[in-house]
């Protein structure tokens, strides 16, 4: 990507009930845009909280459990529940805590309100403020990728269905393929695998048996539709990230592509904004027309949110994307270990990236698994497996290396 980088601030916010709140949220914001009842809800449950964990030291069993821990349920249900249920359409009393810990271990209000007063702690020298991203949009990664293995002779072959894996014996693997309504199939020494981890074992054959079928079907992802505008505007906002928590607006997060990179809009009189609606397949939100989910879309920027005219709206574009978010819920961990059991029969076949692996990876994450899994292949004693295990607060640089910033999926160098 060398040449074609550029760096962008980081502005994350809350959209809460009407006003604008920094992520991670911040103490002075707190104590200056709540009412005093609110104040009192919230230094109650704080207290309430830490004087629980000390005295009973319970295990934490729930997502909601582990936010109230760190928060307190005060700011839990102001800052966490909405989304979060929002995000993956359950209550957040039927998911795992380990998200959780992945995304905010060691970040707590008496954790930020210390730092806020003494200044933050020496192993952690700053909260993320910067990232590098493509300056003509996420999709160049890709495409370079591509021309350097045309241009070392190798294939990319797109508009294809997988069917099915026919694995014979270690180096004998047929991998069979669906390309304008015919069939195909390429004989493979290894095959490496994005497909949703579930979906990788129920097309493996031999068939498996009754109990890893049934794991393998269990696994369950959040679906996507993302909703593109291009708008006659300058500006909507200043954020890189905006999440929406108002369940009567039907998208829960929202960016804006200039903000990122001038290169994303064809001039500066324009911008484009990008709506993310959480659902899945089947429910109502998957069921309505593009043209409804976009109509509802606009509705709720200029009625609700008044953040743009109806008539500055010049174009969109609705896109689909099923298995975007593996969803944790409290037996997630048994089935994985089941259906990893399972393929660990079959040597050379790999599964890597988010659905691939089950693992809530964002983009760095996914690139760095395959970086090393190519590395493995080639000979190196390396476990591409090992990415994203650690339970960390993704947000913070630590020990002077400049982290990764996990909750918004964009990766830093």
């Amino acid at each position: 990507m060398s040449g074609e980088l550029v760096l962008v601030d980081r502005i994350s916010r809350i959209y809460h009930d009407g006003q604008y709140y920094n992520y991670p949220i911040r103490p002075k914001e707190i104590l200056t845009k709540s009412s005093p009842g609110t104040l009192a809800q919230i230094a109650t449950s704080l207290l309430w909280s830490s004087l629980k964990q000390a005295a009973f030291d319970q295990p934490i069993r729930t997502m909601e459990e582990a936010y109230t821990a760190q928060f307190g349920a005060k700011l839990y249900s102001m800052f966490f529940q909405r989304y979060s249920e929002k995000v993956w359409g359950r209550p957040c009393t039927e998911l795992s805590p380990d998200w959780v810990a992945q995304r905010s271990r060691g970040l707590s209000i008496w954790s930020l309100a210390r730092d806020a007063l003494l200044g933050p702690r020496q192993d952690v020298v700053s909260l993320i403020d910067q990232f590098m991203y493509p300056r003509d949009g996420y999709g160049r990664i890709s495409e370079r990728m591509a021309d350097a293995i045309r241009a070392a002779g190798s294939e990319v072959l797109l508009g294809c269905t997988v069917a099915r894996l026919a694995y014979n014996r270690p180096g004998e693997i047929e991998v069979v393929y669906n390309q304008d309504g015919k069939e195909h199939s390429i004989q493979a020494d290894h095959v490496v695998s994005t497909v949703p981890l579930g979906r990788l074992v129920l097309m493996l054959k031999p068939d498996c048996d009754s109990t890893v079928a049934a794991a393998a079907k269990s696994l369950q992802f959040r679906d996507l539709i993302t909703v593109n505008l291009i708008l006659r505007r300058k500006q909507v906002s200043i954020d890189t990230w905006l999440y929406i928590q108002d369940t009567d607006i039907i998208f829960g997060r929202m960016h804006e592509p200039k903000n990122w990179s001038a290169a994303m809009v064809a001039d500066d009189d324009h911008t484009s904004l990008v709506l993310e609606c959480f659902c899945s397949a089947g429910d109502h939100i998957w069921e309505m027309s593009d043209e409804a989910i976009v109509q509802r879309c606009v509705q709720d920027l200029v009625e609700k949110l008044r953040f743009i005219e109806k008539s500055d709206v010049e174009d969109m574009l609705v896109i689909r994307t099923k298995g975007a978010y593996p969803v944790y819920d409290l037996e997630y961990q048994k089935k994985i270990s089941i259906v990893q059991t399972h393929l660990q029969k079959y040597a050379g076949i790999h599964t890597v990236g988010r659905g691939g692996t089950f693992r809530y990876n964002n983009a760095d994450h996914s690139i760095e698994m395959g970086l090393l899994l190519g590395r493995k292949l080639l000979g190196e004693n390396l476990d591409h497996m090992t990415v994203n295990t650690e339970a960390e607060y993704h947000e913070e640089i630590r020990g002077g290396v400049r982290g990764v910033d996990r909750l918004e999926g964009r990766a830093t160098q």
